[in-house]
């Protein structure tokens, strides 16, 4: 399905659940030492309606997100189930990887088609500094048990002052996994910690592997060749001579890719979210809604969802301080009070913990 902007929707992210067993300082700032512990969690026939009512409409890709996904006591079966609703391509699924060397061989046998590992750093430190646990050794043990079942694997790094992107990129190209660097998101603490992708990342590689070929990106067959399926993400890649991996920018701010934004979102608290750069959020199945067959609310929500998609903006606004929002709250006299925010202001008060990014 198209959007007012002629884009084509073919990708929804699901965040199964918004509990991780890490505490990563920009994304879950407040150090909450029970958020392991689940507030919102989406059943496998919750998850297996929102996917039959998504391909209606040509949604044929899917990542299931969290919080942490692998903490979602049916995430191996939720996969094997989604793959088998006619007309998806694809699943794939993002994770810290502490829980996937105990689940590699599973979510293979389900038909997981790739597995994207959050991974900011390979000193051991430095990782207990930014996810407050010691878990090192079981993320590369994780990254390890999915390559050796054959899963393609990505390792996705979300940029700070302090990234290592040489010894990041060393160990992707020992692995044999592209790697992806990220532009910090201006929501919650990374307002505060973002840096330029481009001179950061590309800039630290040239000095050691010298000048570095921009891979077309519209050229399916060149980006995704020796792969089974496509790179349904905005990432733009590039090739070092030395290097056999690619390495993949990914730029909200400084690469700014919404004229080709393919995707919308649920969040595990069961709401549609147009956009990641934006506060609103939809109704995916209102509470008041009562339904007598699974065949109705499958139309509920596939009207949820074009209604969505339809109001999904031509931009987002993480630092627009022209957009506003209104909030509206009760004083103690049961009076109401209105007040102007400004967007840079909502996204900075923001928890990417808890919108599913």
């Amino acid at each position: 399905m198209r959007d007012r902007f002629g884009r084509e929707i073919d990708y929804m992210r699901i965040s199964v659940i918004d509990s991780c067993n890490l505490n990563c300082y920009y994304c879950n700032p407040q150090d909450n030492n029970k958020n392991c512990q689940a507030i919102n969690i989406l059943s496998v026939k919750k998850v297996l309606c929102i996917v039959r009512a998504a391909t209606r409409i040509g949604i044929m890709h899917f990542r299931l997100t969290g919080g942490e996904p692998l903490l979602h006591p049916q995430i191996d079966e939720m996969v094997s189930q989604i793959k088998k609703i006619p007309g998806v391509r694809s699943v794939s699924l993002t994770t810290n990887a502490v829980l996937l060397a105990q689940h590699a061989k599973q979510l293979k046998e389900a038909g997981i088609d790739s597995i994207n590992v959050s991974l900011d750093t390979i000193d051991a430190s430095e990782y207990e500094h930014i996810t407050k646990n010691p878990l090192l050794h079981k993320v590369e043990h994780g990254i390890d048990a999915a390559i050796e079942c054959g899963i393609r694997v990505k390792i996705n790094v979300v940029l700070t002052p302090q990234t290592d992107v040489v010894a990041l990129t060393r160990y992707a190209s020992k692995k044999g996994t592209d790697i992806r660097f990220i532009e910090m998101m201006p929501v919650g603490e990374g307002h505060t910690n973002g840096v330029e992708p481009y001179e950061k990342v590309i800039g630290a590689l040239l000095e050691v592997y010298g000048t570095p070929c921009h891979i077309d990106t519209e050229n399916r067959e060149e980006i995704n060749l020796g792969y089974n399926n496509a790179d349904n993400g905005p990432a733009e890649y590039y090739s070092f001579r030395g290097l056999d991996i690619r390495v993949g920018l990914i730029q909200a701010i400084h690469g700014k890719f919404c004229d080709t934004c393919n995707r919308i979102r649920v969040t595990a608290d069961g709401r549609l979210m147009p956009c990641l750069g934006s506060s609103v959020t939809m109704d995916l199945v209102p509470d008041s809604c009562e339904f007598t067959d699974d065949l109705e609310k499958g139309f509920v929500i596939v009207q949820a969802l074009k209604a969505a998609i339809k109001a999904k903006p031509g931009c987002h606004n993480f630092n627009d301080n022209a957009v506003t929002y209104t909030k509206t709250t009760e004083t103690k006299n049961t009076e109401t009070k209105t007040t102007e925010l400004k967007a840079a202001e909502v996204n900075a008060a923001r928890n990417m913990s808890r919108i599913g990014g």
